[in-house]
């Protein structure tokens, strides 16, 4: 019997699509009440986003409609995709 690793997988909330986590860019609201991109381990309420902006897109006319997810900087979030993008491409 062969042991093969978990890998977990978590649901974009802008296409609904599931992929593996490491794959996703996970945001999340600390106690404070601030919204952040994590990229080690924060603690607090996330959620997940494909690296894609048409994903962020569709999420944002979702975000409207929920006073969680309103307070987004998606400017800031979309230059952030946008920039990550470019490293992977380079290293390629």
């Amino acid at each position: 019997m062969s042991l093969s690793r978990h890998i977990p997988y978590r649901r974009c909330i802008g296409c609904g699509s599931r992929r593996e986590k490491n794959e996703m860019i996970r945001l999340v609201r600390n106690a404070s009440g601030s919204i952040g991109i994590d990229t080690k381990s924060l603690q607090g309420r996330g959620f997940y986003l494909c690296s894609d902006l048409d994903c962020l897109n569709t999420a944002s006319k979702k975000m409207r409609k929920n006073a969680f997810l309103k307070s987004i900087d998606l400017e800031g979030l979309r230059a952030w995709i946008t920039r990550k993008k470019g490293k992977q491409e380079d290293g390629e």
